[in-house]
């Protein structure tokens, strides 16, 4: 009799369903993963942390390049600062007043905060992170604008002092690079185009020579990319996952 129960007991076991296979971990919500893949710098709180962090990225080969053609094209066109300045005392431009008002550092770092403030508001991870680089990146720019001026002290075309290198052309530089590095060209190539022409009105209504617009954009093009180049590396996730009978690997690009 028990060896008949033994036998009953092991036959159904066999024939019993199997266990349900295990399931897969839920992927996380949008907004998460979104918040995980785009972190908030916090460049607010953390001003001088996030400076810390970006001053020790300056120093690269792509820094090199940068800062090595800006300075190189500074002395090639400084021949050619009087006549351009020569020129623009005759042709003066509406336009010189917009670029004057658009390129105005406090203005680029106020439209940098918006966006961040905008991306806080609505939950947008992607528009907080973008803000919070444009930020940081207008913060480092004026690290190496500034001092510049008055170590240099040039005289600018109109008499007045501090003029090298152009501040309207290192923030509007600033800004074009670190949306272009976000969004790709379809971005950078009007910001950049935007840029040129500020850096433009600035010879034009003769508040800086070209050479001053020139080193400009090189200082605000380097800090623009040093910036965004810390986030480059981790734009690929990958998440190994446990599948029913196996396991797989999932590739996810910011």
């Amino acid at each position: 009799m028990p060896s008949t129960f033994w036998a009953l007991a092991i036959a159904g076991a066999l024939q019993a369903p199997p266990a349900p296979p295990a399931t897969p971990p839920a992927a996380p919500p949008p907004q998460a993963a979104a918040a995980q893949a785009w972190p908030d710098d916090r460049p607010i709180t953390r001003v001088v942390q996030n400076l810390g962090r970006d001053l020790k990225a300056v120093p690269s080969i792509e820094t090199a390049w940068i800062m090595g053609a800006g300075t190189g094209a500074s002395f090639a066109f400084h021949p050619y600062d009087d006549d351009l300045d020569a020129w623009a005392e005759e042709s003066r431009s509406s336009a010189s007043q917009f670029g004057r008002a658009l390129g105005e550092a406090w203005m680029q770092l106020s439209l940098s905060i918006a966006a961040y403030g905008i991306g806080r508001l609505n939950k947008d991870a992607v528009l907080t992170h973008v803000g919070s680089d444009l930020i940081r990146a207008q913060i480092l720019n004026g690290v190496f604008t500034v001092p510049t001026k008055y170590i240099v002290n040039r005289e600018r075309p109109n008499g007045g002092d501090h003029s090298f290198p152009s501040g309207h052309a290192s923030a509007m530089f600033t800004t074009a690079a670190v949306l272009q590095e976000h969004g790709g060209w379809k971005f950078g190539i009007p910001t950049y185009a935007l840029a040129t022409f500020v850096a433009w009105t600035r010879v034009r209504d003769r508040s800086h020579w070209l050479s001053d617009s020139i080193f400009g954009a090189a200082i605000g093009s380097m800090a623009g990319r040093t910036v965004v180049r810390g986030h480059k590396a981790r734009q690929w996730t990958v998440t190994p996952v446990k599948t029913p009978g196996g396991a797989a690997i999932y590739l996810v690009k910011r």
